[in-house]
């Protein structure tokens, strides 16, 4: 049986990697969760699933397991500081033994790289206390023992949640406002990204734990779309049809930050003027996964699905 360590388990991706993994009885979960009472399912329901309550700042605790683990999975993100990004998950990868760990997948963030692919140097210098956390990480990585065993994934715009999975913080967004859509429609922005589906992150996962890949590094997103193409379809699904759109300006951001007491952040302000969030990005297909999420109308309607 296959031990297998993960973190994150009660966020979003987290629940359908639950989904995936704990059918498997060739698998040992072992979940580092801080507050089980996040967890949409009963892990007691199954044998094969073992719930640690603790933070990733006590991984020291678990010294002795993770030396023995074979796969690890680190899903955990700190959104408003850094430690946990930086110093705790350090302390994660050094406990793990290159003997017997066969493979680590780490999700960062595509947040961090340009275009290129490669990692932006203004992701450390004016990035969020989250994006440059996720920048400085990425570059100790190749200093670590274990490094030769880890597979680092690039999430690109992440969606997904219904009754039974925790929303991601994206679709709580499109979810939030949907009562706003009848003005939302109006509007659009000179921008375009990515976007993946928690499920099939889930299922890429599951994939490079089963089978050898040639490369280090994936970045994971659908065909990119604009802005204005992702609200038009958002608010059709919704009823609510679009006769036009008004683009809008960094001065009308501004101004709208200003009067809603918002202070933009300087990595707001370099996201908005870099405006083109597109990658050589690999999806579900790419992997051989067949998936039926591959379109907003397809994600919204799994959303909103009973």
């Amino acid at each position: 049986m296959k031990k297998i360590f993960v973190t994150g388990a009660s966020g979003c991706v987290g629940h359908y990697l639950f989904d995936i993994l704990s059918s498997n009885p060739d698998y040992q979960l072992y979940l580092l969760v801080r507050d089980p009472d996040k967890l949409k399912f009963d892990p007691e329901a199954f044998p094969n699933v073992a719930i640690i309550k603790d933070d990733l700042k006590n991984i020291e605790k678990h010294a002795d397991l993770l030396k023995e683990v074979d796969y690890v999975i680190h899903l955990a993100a700190d959104w408003g500081g850094h430690e946990g990004n930086l110093d705790y998950s350090l302390n994660l990868f050094n406990l793990l033994n290159p003997e017997s760990c066969q493979k680590v997948v780490y999700f960062s963030t595509a947040s961090i790289l340009g275009s290129d692919n490669q990692p932006l140097k203004e992701a450390e210098t004016i990035g969020t206390n989250y994006i440059r956390s996720k920048y400085q990480i990425y570059k100790k990585l190749p200093e670590l023992k274990i490094y030769p065993r880890v597979v680092t994934l690039f999430p690109t715009w992440v969606l997904g949640g219904d009754a039974k999975h925790p929303y991601s913080h994206a679709s709580a967004g499109i979810l939030a406002m949907r009562n706003w859509l009848w003005l939302i429609r109006f509007f659009t922005a000179d921008a375009s990204f990515h976007f993946i589906h928690a499920r099939d992150l889930a299922l890429v996962v599951k994939h490079l734990l089963e089978n050898e890949v040639k490369a280090k590094e994936y970045v994971l997103g659908n065909t990119p779309i604009t802005a204005g193409e992702f609200i038009r379809r958002t608010c059709e699904f919704f009823n609510q049809r679009v006769y036009f759109q008004i683009p809008i300006s960094l001065s009308l951001a501004r101004f709208l930050a200003f009067i809603t007491g918002r202070r933009l952040h300087p990595w707001d302000l370099y996201c908005f003027n870099k405006r083109y969030f597109e990658y050589k990005a690999a999806n579900a297909a790419y992997f051989g996964i067949k998936s039926n999420l591959q379109t907003v109308e397809e994600i919204l309607s799994d959303m909103v699905r009973p």
